[in-house]
């Protein structure tokens, strides 16, 4: 009789290859990628698809002049996907003394305004011009003294 021993049948018997316990490991976290990769493009096409307004509203600053101190010739075009009625525009926390009344551009349209800057700046100082809609958007820009662009 062949006589075997509880230790010798404990070594020869295996419950998986190593081969297939890595592809299980593998399928296991290609699986779980995907759900997860499946869960935030859900999540991120619900927030944007069902923002406000202020989610299609989108300005840019087409050109600036600014040589002279005094005033300031700015451009901006709606490049968005609805129109924008521009409420205000502020100079370093500011409001022009004068050139700005407020306007709607439709999508694709462009107005230019030119401000009167009572402030004083020096050439070459960095200001923030920001451009506010009716929504509530702010669009916010980098401009210098004395130059144009």
């Amino acid at each position: 009789m062949l006589k075997m021993n509880i230790g010798e049948l404990l070594v020869r018997k295996k419950a998986l290859s190593p081969v297939i316990a890595m592809l299980l490991l593998v399928a296991t976290a290609v699986a779980a990628s995907i759900i997860t990769s499946v869960w935030s493009m859900s999540l991120l096409g619900g927030l944007m698809g069902t923002g406000g307004s202020q989610t299609k509203e989108q300005l840019i600053m087409e050109s600036y002049d600014w040589r002279i101190l005094s005033s300031m010739k700015i451009v901006v075009r709606n490049v968005g996907t609805t129109s924008v009625s521009v409420a205000a525009v502020y100079v370093d926390g500011m409001t022009p003394s004068s050139g700005f009344t407020p306007s709607t551009l439709t999508v694709g349209d462009a107005i230019s305004y030119t401000l009167s800057v009572t402030a004083t700046y020096t050439s070459g100082a960095s200001c923030v011009l920001k451009v506010v809609s009716e929504t509530g958007g702010t669009f916010v820009f980098s401009i210098i003294a004395g130059k144009a662009a």
